[in-house]
């Protein structure tokens, strides 16, 4: 019997990125942010990051971030998966579509809630954007990374942003977990 479209394994982290294509909203950016339920912005304060963002009818977001004259060490974008047991699973993985106006590049992870905090586990590629619009297509394999667990009490998808002033558009997102 085939299943509803969402009530798989991704289905809730898809269904707040479609929340987010089907609403319209703006604002401050700030070291942390929540754009919707499932999904949210994190800067190290350190980057005092300021700036704005958009949500356009039909896309998800448009990033204009600047930061302020120290160092800092993250910007990242996290996604929930509210998926905690992989044991069935075969593939974690997601698409995405973005543009910039400079060349940016974006590393892309699952974290993974540990008993002692988290633990990362990079995709291998990382996501170069550019100023004509730029398809991204990337996947685990579950089982074979030992950076990522099999069972978790909680895991999100992050991009990890530039740590300088940047514009960024991401168009769309999708995960899947096959």
């Amino acid at each position: 019997m085939w299943k509803k479209a969402g009530s798989r394994a991704d289905g809730p982290a898809n269904r707040t990125l479609a929340a987010m294509r089907a609403k319209t909203s703006e604002g401050a950016l700030a070291s942390g942010v929540t754009f919707s339920r499932g999904l949210r912005l994190h800067a190290d304060p350190a980057l005092e990051l300021t700036g704005q963002y958009r949500s356009p009818p039909g896309q998800l977001l448009d990033l204009a971030a600047r930061t302020g004259p120290d160092p800092g060490d993250w910007v990242a974008l996290h996604l929930a998966l509210r998926l905690d047991d992989l044991r069935a699973m075969g593939v974690v993985g997601f698409a995405t579509r973005m543009a910039a106006p400079e060349t940016l590049v974006v590393r892309a992870c699952v974290r993974s809630g540990t008993d002692t905090g988290f633990t990362d586990c990079f995709f291998d590629k990382h996501l170069l954007v550019h100023a004509h619009e730029t398809s991204h297509v990337d996947a685990l394999h579950v089982g074979k990374r030992a950076d990522l667990p099999l069972r978790a009490p909680w895991r999100d998808v992050i991009l990890f942003l530039p740590t300088r002033a940047f514009q960024l558009s991401l168009i769309d997102m999708r995960v899947f977990v096959v």
